[in-house]
């Protein structure tokens, strides 16, 4: 695979071009694997640039909402890298401490060297030391397509691609998701893990020159973590088609939709290299998940359901799993995927009858490796009671969303009723928007196609909910 040193900084026996000398020999397969390539007139970021999307776009309550407090880890390019960013902290990577580290452009995190590397390689790999959450040839030159964004905190870093398009400047697909990763003590992250991945919404795996036609196909895109020894490593999967298959690490190249929406967290301070542990991947749960108990008009209220996935990162083990939940009336689970290394649970909780009060969901993984590791987490399940939820306060007659169908603007037809906030609810009952009302309607621009909750409060109290239908 070809190896090019990073474009951002200097090295020793470089060759230094421009940026459309190397558009020029990339775009037709001339870039030589042995040669480092260096930008000589990248430009310099700019920190006071704002995002061009200040609003969460997904499901997951993991990713970080952009604001001014973020900087641009560099300018609009292709294949080019950060300067190197100092830590507030000191980050633990495989026994090994950093206090600095390097983003680069195409999906991922490094430590010795600057990567621009565009066709990502599998792990295990000899070459690389990275972390990468979406190893890909991503372009932000493009007009209309996002930009790579960091900041730091005393304990952690988080840098989010958002909505970033592919080579050779297209932006018609593109990509959000997020790296954090922390000194392990940092609450961003959940558990005593020291690295978060999470995605918004997934749209092509390949670039151009990496034999991608329309950003599918071609080589595959590479989702995990590598020291450059060829032990220390694990791999989440490759992806290069759409779609929602995934059947494990490292059996058949996987579909990308599958990423939306997921949250995968993991400690690799000092890790075993002999053995890794199991690793869990939740569609949808970055935190509490709310549901509503009482004489609800829509029984989705009621219900919340979900997928757990779990998957050992070394090849040719096997996994085993207990769960539990302390409702356990309310809580049902079947498998739905079952592989040599992975395991997916299609699970329902269903709060109808409960008492108020926040339940837990328990799972527990082992692997049968040398020795064996286990991996456990702890889901909440936060269930309310609101008399404003009855059937005779949800009427559909009260407050009606229009039109609906709608393909983004939604505006109201309130018969008199007064009402000053507007929620978005997913169907089991999570909010993804909140808006407090100035004005006569809202934009549903940063959410996908499928059906909500649309839910109406005054002063705090909810007075109507009803169904809206999104179709773009």
């Amino acid at each position: 695979m070809l190896f090019i040193s990073a474009l951002a900084f200097g090295q020793e026996g470089s060759t230094q071009v421009t940026v459309e000398n190397y558009q020029h020999l990339k775009t037709h397969g001339l870039l030589n694997s042995t040669t480092p390539y260096q930008f000589v007139d990248l430009l310099t970021p700019n920190p006071k640039t704002h995002p061009l999307n200040a609003e969460k776009n997904a499901l997951c309550n993991c990713l970080i909402q952009l604001d001014n407090t973020f900087s641009l880890a560099m300018a609009p390019n292709d294949d080019a890298s950060s300067t190197y960013i100092q830590l507030p902290f000191t980050f633990n990577f495989y026994g090994t401490p950093y206090d600095s580290i390097v983003i680069n452009n195409n999906g991922n995190i490094s430590f010795s060297s600057a990567y621009v590397n565009f066709t990502a390689n599998p792990f295990p790999d000899p070459t690389y030391n990275m972390i990468a959450p979406f190893w890909g040839d991503v372009d932000t030159r493009s007009a209309n397509g996002g930009n790579v964004w960091y900041k730091t905190t005393p304990d952690a870093l988080i840098v989010i691609w958002d909505h970033v398009g592919y080579f050779n400047m297209h932006d018609t697909l593109t990509n959000t998701f997020q790296l954090i990763i922390s000194n392990g003590t940092d609450t961003l992250i959940h558990g005593n893990n020291n690295v978060s991945f999470c995605y918004g919404d997934m749209q092509w795996t390949t670039g151009d020159a990496s034999g991608g036609v329309n950003g599918i196909g071609g080589t595959a895109a590479t989702v995990g973590l590598n020291i450059g020894n060829g032990i220390d490593f694990f791999q989440i999967g490759q992806f290069d088609s759409t779609g929602t298959f995934f059947d494990g690490p490292y059996n058949q190249i996987d579909h990308v939709d599958f990423l939306d929406n997921q949250e995968m967290y993991f400690n690799v301070a000092a890790m075993n290299a002999a053995n890794i542990p199991p690793l869990l991947m939740n569609s949808s749960i970055c935190d509490t998940i709310d549901v509503y108990t009482g004489d609800t008009l829509h029984k989705s209220m009621n219900l919340a359901e979900f997928t757990l996935s779990m998957a050992t990162p070394e090849p040719n083990q096997t996994l085993s799993y207990s769960l539990s939940c302390d409702a356990p009336s309310a809580f049902t689970y079947n498998e739905t995927g079952n592989g040599i290394d992975y395991i997916q649970l299609a699970c329902t909780f269903n709060a109808n009858n409960l008492q108020p009060g926040t339940y837990h969901v328990n799972l527990n993984v082992s692997d049968n490796g040398n020795p064996s590791e286990n991996t456990s987490i702890s889901i909440p399940i936060r269930v309310h009671f609101d008399e404003m939820s009855s059937t005779l306060n949800l009427s559909d007659s009260f407050i009606e969303p229009y039109p609906n169908p709608t393909s983004d603007i939604v505006r109201f037809n309130a018969k008199e009723i007064d009402f000053d906030q507007v929620n978005i609810l997913s169907l089991d009952g999570k909010i993804l928007y909140q808006n407090s009302l100035n004005n006569e309607s809202i934009s549903l621009v940063n959410l996908t196609t499928g059906v909500y909750l649309i839910q109406f409060l005054s002063n705090e109290r909810v007075i109507g909910t009803n169904r809206i239908q999104l179709i773009k």
